[in-house]
């Protein structure tokens, strides 16, 4: 129906999902009367990147009950989700541009591109990444890698999880900074694989040649089985990073974030919140000033800049 290029100035399949998603915020937006101003209900919203590495079936069951949680802490039967709850990133994006949605959860990459429209005094996030969390770039003891540059054509296994959106941005600042290709042109393979054990023990007995993770989850294979500590080391460390938040909207209303922050940060007191806090692994939501972004943004903006400067580095 469309072609990839758009040679004679039609619509190419690009700009055509573009449309449709702008065309999905409209309609909710329309739906609800914002488009006339009139009073609307908070609605909260989830993107679906926010999902990756866990099972999408139990995300989706243990979210949508405990979303209501959240509707119930707001203190107005007219509160409501938004349909399906979950958005695909580009459609996040948009309903957040056009001010569709209140509340929602969302990655640093999705972050980074409305941070203008968010409410930066201040965003809630796992416990574990309060102050920042890192990744490790792992090599084996016994290999020849010992600067990044020796990993040229070596074959890179990333893990696939949520808290790894901006993985893939740290080791492009790390070339760049070197002056080597892109990740793509940079190692000669690159696998993703869910699981810690299919992440780590393909290095620990050198079937790959390094391994892209996040560091407190290898510190766990580690108390579970020493000898992967004992073997392998961390060639590179990341910055600490926060790379999924939930936060509010700068136009939401200040009562509904006052009550949205409060029902939030207490999900461990209740038993939908601790179904969703064990499905990510986490013990609690802490609200946390919006600046404990700045160096995650910094690092994508980076990164952004260095890929614009040379596409390929070749």
């Amino acid at each position: 129906m469309f072609d990839n290029q758009d040679a004679g100035g039609g619509m190419t399949r690009r700009h055509f999902s573009r449309w449709l998603a702008g065309l999905a915020a409209s309609t909710l937006m329309a739906r609800h009367g914002f488009a006339q101003n009139r009073v609307r209900p908070p609605r909260v919203a989830i993107s679906v990147e926010t999902l990756a590495g866990v099972n999408p079936n139990d995300a989706r069951a243990a979210y949508r009950v405990w979303s209501r949680e959240i509707m119930g802490g707001l203190g107005t039967t007219s509160s409501e989700l938004v349909p399906d709850i979950y958005f695909s990133s580009e459609q996040t994006v948009q309903m957040i541009k056009w001010g569709a949605i209140d509340m929602f959860g969302i990655t640093a990459l999705e972050y980074s591109q409305v941070v203008d429209f968010i409410d930066a005094s201040s965003v809630v996030v796992a416990d574990y990444m309060a102050d920042g969390m890192e990744y490790i770039l792992l090599v084996h003891n016994d290999s020849n890698f010992k600067k990044l540059r020796d990993l040229r054509g070596g074959k890179l296994i990333m893990e696939h999880h949520r808290d790894m959106n901006v993985a893939p941005a740290w080791i492009g600042n790390l070339l760049a900074t070197d002056n080597l290709p892109q990740m793509n042109l940079f190692f000669g393979g690159h696998l993703v694989r869910d699981s810690i054990t299919q992440v780590v023990l393909p290095v620990f007995f050198r079937s790959m040649d390094a391994a892209c993770l996040v560091r407190r989850h290898f510190e766990t294979a580690v108390e579970l089985n020493p000898q992967l500590g004992k073997g392998m080391h961390a060639l590179a460390i990341s910055p600490k990073v926060v790379p999924n938040v939930f936060c509010f909207h700068k136009n939401c209303n200040a009562e509904i974030k006052r009550a949205g922050t409060d029902v939030i940060t207490n999900a461990a007191n209740v038993p939908a919140g601790r179904q969703m806090l064990a499905l990510f692994q986490s013990r609690s939501l802490v609200s946390r000033p919006g600046s404990c972004m700045k160096t995650t943004l910094d690092l994508l903006h980076s990164y952004a800049l260095a890929s614009a400067r040379t596409p390929g580095r070749p």
